[in-house]
């Protein structure tokens, strides 16, 4: 049915383990990951347009704390309207399925050393499934630009951040990407990845916890140690 992957976009929030125990035979990634970009370009493009562009010019000039005049200059001719939009828009298209081709080589990886026999195209599904929790945040980040009245900051875009929740790091800070890039919508998807393991592998709790746990620990283990100890 053409129409079962809009739906499951629903189904993998509220009943996971059996959506991804059907989902082993047929991912069918393409409409969710769609859904996804679409949704993704929407709000970045809305949030572009919808900025006061002087503010949000002397905003993360403000943020970035002394500069050399030359840094300053080549920053503050970067941040228009048409580069944002065109970064913003390149980050969606591109970037949203470039992300989950690398997650799904990493699940290949995983599968072959828990002997599963799972080929790239099912993984590269299941990294788009896991993804979903990231639309939950598109109505947040409406809400957002719809009270702003043009003055956004983009580290008060993601409203379930570590930093917009708890933190509150500076722009200026080296912490500032970390505390920000880390956010519920991650938890969630661990969460999916958990479950849609035990689904596709039938391997322990344990082992998919590990299996689904491990990248993310890795990338901000090493994240927070080059920030601790280089600055």
């Amino acid at each position: 049915m053409a129409t079962q992957p809009l739906f499951d976009i629903g189904n993998v929030i509220l009943a996971p383990s059996p959506t991804f125990a059907r989902l082993k035979e047929k991912p069918r990634p393409f409409i969710p990951l769609l859904v996804l970009i679409l949704l993704t370009l929407a709000v970045s493009c809305w949030y572009v347009s919808s900025l006061d562009f002087a503010w949000f010019r002397e905003h993360m000039l403000a943020a970035q704390g002394p500069m050399k005049p030359e840094a300053r200059a080549a920053m503050a001719q970067f941040l228009t309207p048409k580069t944002m939009m065109w970064s913003s828009g390149a980050g969606a298209v591109l970037g949203t399925p470039l992300i989950c081709a690398i997650v799904a080589l990493y699940y290949l990886l995983a599968g072959k050393v828990m002997g599963t026999g799972i080929g790239y195209g099912k993984w590269f599904g299941f990294a788009v499934w896991t993804s979903i929790p990231r639309l939950l945040t598109v109505p947040l980040s409406a809400l957002q630009i719809l009270t702003s009245g043009g003055r956004l900051a983009p580290e008060d875009m993601n409203m379930v951040s570590l930093n917009y929740l708890l933190l509150h790091v500076p722009m200026s800070s080296p912490w500032f990407g970390f505390a920000t890039n880390l956010d519920l919508s991650s938890v969630w998807s661990i969460a999916l990845a958990v479950l849609g393991l035990k689904a596709w592998t039938g391997r322990s709790t344990a082992a998919c916890v590990t299996v689904a746990v491990l990248p993310y620990a890795v990338v901000y283990g090493i994240w927070a140690a080059k920030i601790a100890f280089l600055g």
